[in-house]
């Protein structure tokens, strides 16, 4: 029997907080080979759930295309938004490249996410 698996790599995020930077960096890797992401739009979201209207949008920064490295961050005054009313939000996110050559995005990352009001303002 041959088995398929393309699920994305599952990274969980949290700490998230709001006024702060919120910045990580991934290294995206197929096969344990970098990907050159030299051609690559790379865009992440957060949600309550995935079907959830509102999104918190990451600013993606490649740093270096051919290693496959990419800055991610949830500004904080982004994170100050979705939060809206609640001290603490928890839900998913995922991390998706785009060749734009009209095909379908590629997802490689995905997981649980977790944001909440920072102490210090």
């Amino acid at each position: 029997m041959v088995s398929i698996d393309l699920s994305p790599a599952i990274v969980d995020v949290s700490g998230v907080l709001a006024g702060d930077r919120n910045l990580f960096q991934l290294t995206i890797r197929q096969s344990g080979h970098p990907v050159d992401l030299t051609d690559y739009t790379i865009t992440a979201q957060a949600r309550t759930t995935s079907d959830a209207p509102v999104a918190l949008d990451a600013v993606c920064t490649v740093t270096d295309a051919p290693m496959g490295r990419v800055d991610i961050r949830w500004p904080g005054a982004a994170v100050s938004t979705w939060l809206g009313t609640e001290s603490v939000q928890k839900g998913v996110w995922d991390l998706q490249l785009d060749d734009d050559s009209g095909a379908d995005p590629w997802t490689v990352v995905y997981g649980d996410f977790a944001a909440e009001l920072d102490v210090t303002r």
